[in-house]
């Protein structure tokens, strides 16, 4: 059996972890506490949001946490945040393999990416638009479309 090889996953919060319910409500995805397990079993996870670009997770936190009522907030211990300036592709490492969750992205981002040859490394999600959206088995699908396995 092949050992799955963690490979860095680059986490947005709105749009992605937060979206909008069926009452309209911005709230955490419905499967946040499996989601959040299985990324910190599979990957090495990076906050890659407005909400931690100066490399601290303290705006993220705050930001998150009148959402995580009810949920442990240890759940995020394992995610790291890192420093940008301009663009979130300056957070990236593109000599790792990875997989960005993302809503929305720049076209400067998107260009980045195919400069790279990494388009495909994104995996556009919207939970304003499908609060559903976001779940362990589209991750896995695109951890092996980027793996292979």
């Amino acid at each position: 059996m092949i050992r799955k090889r963690k490979i860095k996953l680059y986490l947005d919060v709105d749009g992605v972890l937060l979206g909008k319910n069926q009452r309209g409500e911005i709230a955490l995805i419905p499967n946040i506490e499996e989601f959040l397990i299985y990324t910190r079993e599979n990957f090495d996870c990076y906050w890659l949001t407005t909400h931690s670009r100066h490399g601290s997770d303290d705006g993220v936190k705050r930001h998150l946490y009148t959402f995580f009522k009810g949920c442990d907030l240890a759940l995020l211990k394992h995610i790291q945040p890192i420093e940008w300036e301009t663009k979130k592709t300056e957070a990236i490492d593109f000599d790792s393999p990875f997989i960005w969750i993302d809503d929305y992205l720049f076209d400067s981002e998107i260009n980045v990416l195919k400069e790279k040859r990494c388009l495909k490394n994104w995996l556009k999600v919207n939970t304003y638009k499908n609060f559903h959206g976001l779940t362990v088995e589209r991750l896995e699908e695109k951890r092996k479309e980027i793996t292979g396995y």
